[in-house]
């Protein structure tokens, strides 16, 4: 990865900083979008991994775990990818290294990893499509629980 300098838009995104962390040999870019004020962390270093993460905000109102059913609802199906489960079905067919989906107190985090190019933008479509427009259906809901 090559430094970006600070201020310039990149699809969209203003990098806000960037900085060395010598300990794990990696390049750490901080960039915010300039419609959304999403942020965005690039960690690149020498790895054959390529990784991808989105992470939400899921502060809780109560103890009902509404944001963990979420997690998991949001992975049966979605608008490009309506089948039931794709989650576990890519788990048989992509040559991922790592893929998994988090919920903890305040936070909720759809991680995958994987060392093939053409495996990392299929998993990138798949898990943007669940987490941005899920199906969330009814009986979904009634299964999880």
């Amino acid at each position: 990865m090559h430094k970006i300098n600070p201020g310039k838009l990149v699809h969209g995104f203003h990098l806000s900083r960037s900085f060395e962390v010598p300990e794990f040999r990696l390049l750490v870019a901080e960039l915010i979008h300039e419609k959304t004020k999403a942020k965005y962390w690039h960690l690149g270093r020498e790895d054959a991994n390529k990784t991808f993460s989105v992470q939400f905000r899921t502060a809780p109102r109560d103890n009902s775990g509404v944001s963990h059913i979420l997690e998991h609802t949001a992975l049966c199906g979605s608008q490009k990818y309506p089948v039931r489960d794709p989650f576990f079905n890519m788990l048989r067919r992509s040559q991922a290294s790592f893929m998994n989906a988090l919920t903890a107190n305040d936070w909720t985090m759809y991680p995958f990893s994987t060392m093939n190019d053409a495996d990392f933008q299929n998993l990138l479509r798949v898990y943007a499509d669940a987490v941005f427009k899920p199906k969330l259906n009814e009986l979904d809901f009634m299964y999880v629980l």
